[in-house]
C-alpha cells in the first residue's frame, strides 16, 4: 500500500509540472501498456485482480486520463466491495 500511495503522488506531483502534451504522451504509454494485458490469458489476469471488461473499459478512457491508474482503482474499489459483500459489511 506505501508503494501504492507514492506511485500516486509522485504521479500528481509531475501532474503540476509537466506540460500537457507530455501528460498525454505518458497517459498513451500506459494505455498501450493496459491494452497490451489484453493478451494475457484468463488465468493471469485473474491472479492480476482484473477482468478484459475492467481492460476494455480503461483503455476507452479518454488521453486525458492515465488508464493505468484508472484501471488500478478500478480494481482495488471492486476488490473492496467485492470482500465488504462476502463479509456483509456495507461497502464504503
Amino acid at each position: 500500500m506505501r508503494d501504492y500511495a507514492l506511485n500516486r503522488a509522485e504521479s500528481f506531483g509531475e501532474a503540476k509540472g509537466t506540460s500537457f502534451l507530455r501528460r498525454i504522451l505518458r497517459n498513451w504509454r500506459a494505455r498501450q501498456a493496459v491494452t497490451r494485458l489484453d493478451t494475457y490469458d484468463d488465468f493471469l489476469l485473474r491472479d492480476i485482480g482484473v477482468t478484459r471488461d475492467d481492460i476494455r473499459w480503461a483503455a476507452g478512457l479518454p488521453l486525458t486520463r492515465n488508464a493505468a491508474l484508472a484501471l488500478e482503482e478500478h480494481s482495488v474499489r471492486q476488490r473492496r466491495a467485492e470482500y465488504a459483500k462476502r463479509r456483509g459489511w456495507q461497502a464504503s
